[in-house]
């Protein structure tokens, strides 16, 4: 899309944003869903991308999926899983302007798709693309996502970031050796929305750029619980 005038985005990471992660109880893992019948809404994400459709905001999942890669599953899952996501979404009358995958890994067991590439997060390869082929303006456009990759490929591209989740320590500490951490931080896509809405209405009445206490990532706000 060729376009003179951007709009701003938000650029949301899929499993634990948009939906929730698949449970493994005899191997005490989880990990993205492999089919459809795997594939659940998270709590108040429709709504929430809904929000963001009404704010103006284009809303583009970016997500590295490297399960066909991995063998976990085909393209043709794949698919039926993003058109289930669409569909949910839809069903809460929210919109998903684009969708971009990479479905490479480094060590693929599918030849293909074994290849340390420049779209993987934390790399902002699905961001940039995104943003040519969508008209986005970067530099006021939002990265939401619940890894640490999340927030490294949003600044790598000049997004602001949120980090969904909680503040915990080892978070922190691992952002911080990274030498970056997130602009705000909120539980859940819902909260993410809410916070993008007051911004978004400072802006327009010309005041200063701020949340309110708790919002930004703070140390000595969080702690061990779950």
């Amino acid at each position: 899309m060729n376009s003179l005038v951007k709009r701003d985005a938000v650029f949301l990471d899929r499993d634990g944003v948009i939906n929730l992660y698949v449970y493994n109880a005899e191997f005490g893992t989880v990990d993205s869903p492999s089919s459809p019948d795997e594939f659940t809404l998270a709590p108040g994400a429709g709504n929430a991308i809904a929000e963001f459709n009404r704010l103006g905001l284009l809303v583009v999942v970016v997500s590295n999926q490297p399960g066909i890669a991995k063998g976990k599953f085909t393209s043709a899952l794949l698919d039926r899983v993003t058109t289930k996501m669409h569909d949910g979404v839809a069903a809460s009358g929210g919109k998903l302007d684009g969708v971009y995958y990479c479905l490479h890994h480094p060590e693929a067991v599918v030849p293909q798709y074994r290849a340390h590439c420049g779209c993987r997060k934390p790399h902002p390869g699905l961001l940039l693309q995104a943003a040519r082929e969508l008209g986005i303006q970067l530099q006021t456009s939002y990265m939401i996502g619940d890894g640490i990759s999340d927030i490294e490929a949003g600044r790598a591209a000049g997004t602001r970031t949120i980090f969904i989740g909680q503040a915990k320590p080892y978070i922190l500490d691992a952002l911080e050796k990274r030498g970056i951490q997130p602009d705000f931080m909120a539980p859940t896509l819902a909260d993410a929305a809410e916070s993008i809405k007051r911004q978004m209405a400072a802006i327009r009445n010309g005041q200063m750029l701020e949340e309110p206490d708790g919002e930004r990532p703070n140390r000595n706000s969080v702690s061990d619980q779950s």
